[in-house]
Formats: structure tokens, sequence, C-alpha cells
């Protein structure tokens, strides 16, 4: 198996290459309010952010119940995987403390099951963010079409989701829902399995739905795009009912400081793809959501920007 992978990013780097020059990019810091030009590599990251974490055989049954209760039947093959794959490392653990045979080999495997805790979800984002390398290209109208072809457009949906969920940003989000509840620990360490299922979940719901709109944003401003530690987000989030629920969904996400994709439900939208130019008042309203939407980090392909955004 591979070295231990301790950098673990949860913005894809290959996405922010269109903000970066020289594998620099211009940065805000939201918390420390200061703007710097850190690596690539240096942002949006955490060491062994995607770790496993121990399981005892309660909670593997309670993690079960979960994904049969959740998923609809098409997915529950699929989830079941993950959770396997998600929990392997907590059942060899298990295994290897109860074992007796002095013919293996104690300290080798407990490195191999290191690995395992350590890459397991890291690998499990990298498949994903393969699926995604169509999307993060297209550069027009036309290119988005082409998602249309050869199952590409599931592709592009579940890799979508999987950014949606996989940030520091939404963690935080869900699990406050989970505050004072008796399952607050349990979701909390199981939080990469969770988001995995919620992911698969919303592409399947996004897919099957015949209302489903993309909208092409061509951006001719003197304004750049902007995107942060939270590329892909509702932009409805705001928009909620009576219980504090949000009632709406569209995804928006940047893909270079002069394109980027919606995804919406809108009827009045005839077509499934339609191409719009950006004038100067929408660039603003997108780039205050985004900022709005990070969690600790804002990215920009010029410092100017950061300056006005924030």
């Amino acid at each position: 198996m591979s070295n231990l992978k301790k950098r673990q990013h949860y913005v894809w780097r290959h996405y922010l290459r269109p903000w970066a020059n020289n594998e620099s990019i211009w940065t805000y810091f939201k918390e420390q309010d200061k703007i710097v030009k850190p690596s690539l590599m240096g942002v949006a990251q955490e060491k062994y952010y995607y770790k496993l974490e121990d399981f005892t055989d309660k909670e593997i049954s309670f993690l079960k119940n979960f994904v049969d209760k959740t998923s609809p039947p098409v997915l529950k093959g699929l989830n079941s995987d993950f959770l396997t794959l998600f929990t392997s490392s907590s059942i060899l653990k298990r295994q290897l403390a109860a074992n007796t045979n002095p013919k293996v080999n104690s300290e080798f495997v407990a490195s191999e099951i290191k690995k395992i805790e350590a890459n397991s979800m890291e690998d499990a984002h990298c498949i994903m963010e393969n699926l995604g390398s169509r999307v993060i290209q297209c550069r027009s109208i036309e290119d988005l079409k082409e998602l249309n072809k050869n199952d590409n457009l599931f592709d592009a949906i579940m890799f979508l989701s999987i950014q949606y969920f996989r940030t520091k940003s939404m963690r935080k989000s869900v699990l406050t829902s989970f505050n004072g509840d008796k399952f607050e620990g349990l979701a909390e360490k199981s939080w990469n399995i969770i988001s995995f299922v919620m992911a698969t979940i919303l592409a399947r719901n996004i897919s099957l739905d015949r209302k489903l709109r993309f909208t092409f944003i061509e951006n001719n401003t003197t304004i750049p795009f902007i995107t942060g530690d939270q590329p892909v987000f509702n932009i409805l989030n705001d928009k909620l009912n009576e219980q504090g629920e949000v009632i709406e969904l569209e995804l928006y996400y940047p893909l270079t400081p002069n394109c980027a994709i919606y995804l919406h439900f809108r009827p009045e939208q005839e077509d499934q793809y339609e191409g719009k130019t950006a004038d100067e008042n929408y660039v603003n309203y997108l780039n205050k959501k985004v900022f709005d939407n990070a969690d600790y980090y804002v990215f920009a392909n010029n410092e100017k920007i950061l300056e006005q955004v924030k």
C-alpha cells in the first residue's frame, strides 16, 4: 500500500489552479482578516482530515441501519460498500488485538492498518475527483452540453454532490443540527461516512429530476469570479421555512475567474442548458455569496478583488 497521506485537501487543488499563478493563490483568511499568497499545497487542507475513526460493533450496526433507512434501493449496495470500507480499519484493529498466532507480524499488520485508516477516505475522494475532471474543464455552454453524453452527466452531478458535502464548512453546518442530540458524538466521528451517503442520495435525486436545468455563466467584465473553501454551495440557503429549514436548492460552482455553472430547477428556463452573460452587478452578487458561504478561505486570481469583497 502507498505511504501515509498526511496533508488531505477538502478543496481539490486541481480545481483551484485557474485562480493560481505558479502554484500560489491569492487567499483571504477570514478569521485573521488578512490577505496573503500561499502555495496551493498549504490551503484548504488539514492533517489527516479524512482519517477514519474507531467504531464499536454497536456503532457500526447503527450506521448500517442509517444506510438502510436513508438509501433508496438502488443505492443501498453502493453505500453499504462505502460503510464497509470506511469501518474496515476498526474491525481489523480488533482482529489484530485478538490475534494469538505468533507467525503474524503484528507490527507490519498494524502499520498497514494505519495506512488504511489514513488513506481510504482520501483515496475515495481522489476517485470522485476523477469523475469531475470534465466538469472543471468546461469553458463554454458547448462543453457543458457534452456532459450529457456517455453518462458523463451523472458523474458530473455525483462529483458536485461530493464537493458540496466534503468541506469543513458543510461538516460544521450539518453537525450543528446534532447539538444536544444523543447521537451528537457518533454523528461527529462518522461524518466522513454520513457525508458520502448524503452525497450519493443528493446526486441520485438531482439526476432523476426532470426539472433539472444548467446555466453556463460567462464573465466578460473586469471583475473576476472568486471562489472559496465551500466551492459548491446552495445559493438559496438563506431561504428558510418556519422551522428554519432550507426549502430550495440551486447549486452555484465557479469554474474559473471568467466562467461558472449554475444548477437549478426553475421551469422558466425552457432548455436544459442555457448560456448567460454576467454583468458587473451579477458578478458582485455571486462573489458576495461565495464570500458569505466560505468558512475560512476565500480565493482569487488577484489581491485587489479580495480587498474589495472583504
